[in-house]
């Protein structure tokens, strides 16, 4: 199907405009870069009418990632033996594709997999190697006059705080070719020292990577509209005594419980539940690190449900809170703390049904302008893997928008759930 809308293809590999120095030669990663799970993060923003022709178009997105590539050097490198990367600036990928389909046929497929034609095939939560590119861009132009924009970025040097980072830098430049973006900070190896063998850790992430898109899904969207998220917080502020819940925890805890309640239905015994978070660690550490501080910087913390009745949203959030706050007392410069969540999850897997939640909310995502205004959507495909979640800020800035990627046999009764409705909007043509 995906061939038949095709009506060009041309690829390309652009280098950074300036060539780096000897000196930065040599990328190392951090021990946190190291554990990390070798797969391609995917993001795409799609625009109605650019006002520009398909060249004029082509000609900003590829100076633009040129230059933006002289600040973000190590991703036009090449990777080696988890240990470094060869900052020798190879290149990023590039793809500038034609579809003979409107914009909004595109929009309403599933947001993974061959069909889902914004991306490089099999690149979105691909498996990274040495010999592949740490950057995969695609522009594709469809016959309704609309475009994607779209890039992959290995996981192995950027966590989901770089990559919004680097796209948001790439945008300004290509809405004013002359702006200087202020330089990103390579602070993390240093900090986090790598060393050499993670037999404990490296089974655990090879065993997701493996998993991804080899179940089957049923992707859905939902959006939580600010008012719905603030009635259920005070209802969990009152039913917890957690003061000033944030709507990412209640989020969190509210779809954790419908999903894991979903499964249980089908199920003839209660398997225990974990609920695993990720929390950027750039704000928690002392001193704080800048936002702009690449490569993994981050860390995850758990919540567990031995039995039926501790799976209330209350007692959920009150777990979450109390995870965060034990994180931000311990030293994460340590090896043993860095390593501990992804070793315990590696001996854990097995016992628990696990679910996995990540936001980039307030990212300025919804704001990238390459030139020719705001996006009309931007999507993260969620990874191939059941009981994911991914929250974002909502295009209209008044809500968060859920994707969920559940197991196909729990997800008629999820989306029928009545405590998921009374708080969530669906949004339609997901799948």
């Amino acid at each position: 199907m995906a061939a038949s809308r095709l009506l060009s293809f041309a690829e390309k590999i652009i280098k950074p405009n300036c060539p780096t120095p000897f000196s930065l030669g040599r990328y190392n990663l951090s021990l946190i870069d190291q554990i990390m799970f070798p797969v391609y993060m995917p993001i795409a923003a799609f625009y109605p009418f650019p006002l520009k022709t398909p060249q004029q178009v082509s000609n900003i997105i590829e100076k633009s990632l040129s230059k933006v590539l002289s600040s973000y050097y190590p991703f036009a490198g090449t990777l080696r033996d988890n240990t470094f990367v060869d900052c020798n600036d190879r290149g990023a990928k590039f793809m500038n594709v034609r579809y003979d389909c409107p914009m909004s046929e595109i929009v309403n497929l599933p947001d993974i997999g061959p069909e889902y034609l914004p991306f490089p095939k099999g690149v979105p939560w691909g498996r990274t190697s040495d010999e592949k590119s740490l950057l995969f861009v695609q522009l594709s132009h469809f016959n309704c006059g609309g475009l994607s924009i779209s890039a992959c970025l290995s996981h192995k040097i950027a966590d989901g705080c770089t990559l919004c980072n680097f796209i948001s830098d790439w945008a300004s430049i290509a809405c004013d070719h002359n702006t200087n973006i202020p330089s990103p900070q390579m602070i993390g190896s240093p900090i986090f020292s790598s060393f050499t063998n993670m037999p404990s850790t490296k089974s655990f992430t090879d065993t997701v990577v493996d998993e991804i898109d080899n179940q089957p899904l049923s992707r859905k969207r939902y959006v939580f509209f600010n008012s719905k998220l603030e009635k259920l917080k005070t209802q969990v502020e009152s039913e917890t005594g957690v003061q000033n819940p944030t709507r990412l925890e209640v989020l969190s805890a509210l779809i954790y419980k419908c999903a894991a309640t979903a499964a249980r239905a089908n199920s003839s015994s209660f398997k225990p539940s974990m609920l695993v978070l990720a929390v950027n660690l750039r704000p928690i550490l002392d001193p704080p690190l800048p936002t702009r501080a690449i490569g993994n910087i981050f860390s995850m913390i758990k919540v567990t449900a031995m039995s039926e009745d501790e799976m209330t949203i209350a007692r959920v959030v009150r777990e979450i809170r109390k995870a965060k706050d034990e994180l931000k007392k311990e030293d994460h410069a340590k090896e043993s703390k860095l390593v501990s969540p992804w070793s315990e999850l590696s001996s854990m897997g097995n016992e628990f049904e696990l679910y996995r939640t990540t936001s980039v909310c307030n990212y300025p995502l919804n704001n990238l302008d390459f030139g020719w205004g705001k996006p009309n959507m931007v999507t993260i495909p969620v990874i191939g893997i059941g009981n994911n979640f991914i929250f974002m800020d909502n295009q209209n800035g008044d809500g968060i928008e859920a994707i969920v990627a559940l197991p196909e046999k729990d997800v008629t009764r999820f989306e029928n759930s009545k405590e998921l409705l009374e708080f969530a909007s669906p949004i339609a043509n997901l799948n």
